[in-house]
């Protein structure tokens, strides 16, 4: 996790020295090292609690979390990260995780511990790791140049991650539900991705299928790197038949040849569909489109990851009536929302206890979320790369697939515009 602040043991040493020189009666002016030198300033007071079980007793026994001979227990010491400090505790027995994870808890622990703020969540069965946040590592924008090399379309790098390392999302075999309220940054996000797999667009290992409910506004100026690009709902629905239509011969090939997970070529790439603002088909469209996008959108999200074909689905409201498949996205991205109901909504029940707080980032931070994955029930803390207009053309001049040359491939240095056959010519075939 990181560092570690200060052993209990070290502690514990200097104690005994004091104590030993005591019965000693030795007078000593040697001047003792600070055990918390190493500390930074802002943790000062936690570090002094948590390394002293006398001061921890008092803690816990004033948020009513253990009693004499029965305390909580801090496990493997006290870890520095780039935000602050991270520990384990082992919980008194017969306690819920809701005693440690519920508002109140956290904020008497920020209060005594004199930190502005502290983060709790399960770290597996009896256990709880709180998290002591002095200082925030995603505060401000990130910004990415276009890169022209290779790119693994299993880990696109599309932000970084609260711990310093870059945020790596998963696009091939997957699909990637984005959820957020206005102003959250699932432009950027998305913008971010695109940037992230341009060189396989480039080359052509990527085709992009854009649809932008918002009449084209969004994504209208990056249509050179779309392969397909529909804004009104009947175009948007004609063009995920045609997908579900390629995704089923593609299978069908895949199958007769023995090959059950499909490696995108140029001559067969991944078909990545971006649907933003879903819930012009699936909310306010016609009962009989409503259906329709959510027929196919089930066959895309059940069928299309082993053959190649991966779905990003962007909207506002999280809710089941706005993305009724939600439950097939095996990558989630939650940026700032407005309730808690709609963070168990996007990461499942229980979100919250386990460390993702959508409905608590600051509107100040767009491109800030929680990213969760099937198979883990952990969450990371992320901020996408701001992506500007500037930025976002950028990305268009860099990655564009260079268009068919139309031009005459002839020698044509000769050619006279105003000649007119039969009229100009003169006995010899040609005027002079």
């Amino acid at each position: 996790m990181g560092t570690t602040v200060v052993a209990l043991s070290t502690v514990m040493a200097a104690g005994m020295l004091l104590w030993w020189r005591h019965l000693d009666g030795v007078v000593s002016k040697a001047i003792e090292p600070d055990p918390f030198a190493g500390v930074p300033v802002e943790l000062r007071t936690a570090a002094m609690i948590l390394t002293d079980h006398r001061q921890l007793s008092l803690m816990w026994a004033a948020f009513g979390l253990g009693s004499a001979g029965n305390w909580p227990t801090i496990i493997g010491g006290v870890d520095t990260t780039p935000s602050g400090a991270v520990f384990d505790v082992h919980v008194v027995g017969g306690q819920k995780l809701s005693d440690w994870t519920n508002e109140e808890t956290r904020d008497a622990l920020a209060q005594y511990l004199g930190v502005p703020t502290v983060l709790v969540s399960q770290s597996g069965p009896g256990f709880v790791r709180i998290e002591l946040r002095t200082f925030d590592t995603l505060a401000e924008p990130v910004t990415a140049g276009v890169d022209s090399t290779g790119v693994d379309l299993e880990a696109v790098h599309v932000g970084v991650r609260e711990d310093g390392r870059p945020w790596l999302l998963r696009v091939l075999y997957a699909h990637i539900l984005l959820a957020g309220a206005t102003g959250s940054g699932k432009g950027s996000v998305l913008w971010s991705v695109i940037q992230g797999i341009g060189p396989a667009i480039k080359a052509g290992f990527v085709d992009v299928w854009m649809a932008d409910p918002k009449g084209g506004m969004e994504f209208g100026a990056g249509e050179r790197l779309w392969v397909r690009f529909h804004w009104d709902a009947e175009g948007i629905l004609a063009m995920l038949e045609e997908a579900v239509s390629v995704m089923d011969e593609r299978s069908s090939r895949l199958r007769a040849a023995g090959v059950r997970k499909h490696i995108p070529t140029t001559e067969e790439p991944l078909i990545l569909i971006v649907i933003d603002e879903a819930a012009s088909l699936s909310s306010y469209a016609t009962r009989d489109q409503q259906e329709k996008f959510r027929q196919l959108t089930g066959q895309l999200l059940s069928k299309g990851r082993a053959v190649g074909v991966s779905v990003i689905a962007a909207l506002q409201d999280p809710s089941k009536e706005t993305m009724p498949n939600r439950q097939l996205f095996p990558v989630r991205i939650g940026l700032r929302l407005d309730e808690p109901t709609q963070t168990a909504m996007v990461h499942g029940q229980g979100a919250k206890d386990r460390g993702a707080l959508c409905h608590d980032i600051p509107d100040t931070t767009p491109g800030v979320g929680y990213v969760g994955e099937d198979g883990t029930s952990e969450f990371v803390r992320v901020r996408a790369f701001w992506i500007d207009n500037d930025a976002a053309d950028a990305i268009v001049a860099a990655y564009a697939p260079a268009g068919t040359d139309t031009a005459p491939q002839g020698d044509y240095s000769d050619f006279d515009p105003d000649y007119i056959p039969g009229e100009d010519d003169d006995e010899q075939g040609r005027a002079a």
